[in-house]
């Protein structure tokens, strides 16, 4: 369970997910590290004054930071760590990477930065913690909708024996009949 909801109606984001991760999570992990350490390398020269080439960097930082306290077993790092992302940083990522999306020669870059980005946010619990905290809203949404009475209140609107017409009147219709041509 990638949330604690123990005290606080709001969930949090905490390292039981990732502590929790499968061998082939943490390996794709590594593997998205690895990735972008060759984006970075190779491209180094012609993007280190893009204003998504600093993002590029933090996020590989932040990356490789996470899996050494992983490695070390740290939660107490690794969930400030992951709080830390979530109050800017993964949103600064993924803004800035969907900018990239939009300068057509470097869509492609923009694409695999952004999917990397959601795939390490799967991985560590902070896309579970969303999902949470959307549906937690709908519930609410959908609990203040019954609350409203808003059925009983359109109830003759949603009367399947009549038709209506907007204006309040009923619509009955009127049966039009085809008149056969003579020749």
């Amino acid at each position: 369970m990638p949330a604690s909801t123990s005290t606080s109606a709001t969930p949090t984001i905490t390292a039981n997910a990732l502590l929790s991760a499968s061998a082939h999570d943490i390996a794709m992990l590594h593997d998205i590290h690895a990735l972008l350490n060759k984006i970075f390398i190779r491209n180094r020269n012609q993007h280190h004054r893009s204003h998504w080439w600093k993002r590029l960097h933090s996020f590989r930082k932040q990356l490789a930071l996470l899996l050494q306290e992983h490695a070390d077993s740290n939660a107490t790092k690794m969930e400030a760590r992951l709080r830390f992302w979530d109050e800017g940083t993964v949103h600064a990522w993924y803004y800035q990477f969907s900018q990239l999306i939009a300068v057509g020669p470097f869509a492609m870059l923009g694409l695999v930065m952004m999917a990397s980005v959601a795939r390490v946010c799967r991985i560590v619990g902070i896309t579970g913690v969303y999902e949470e905290i959307a549906s937690a809203d709908i519930r609410g949404v959908l609990g203040a909708n019954d609350e409203l009475g808003l059925a009983v209140e359109f109830a003759s609107v949603l009367d399947a024996g009549e038709e209506w017409d907007g204006d309040g009147d009923v619509d009955v219709g009127v049966v039009v009949a085809r008149e056969e041509e003579k020749e």
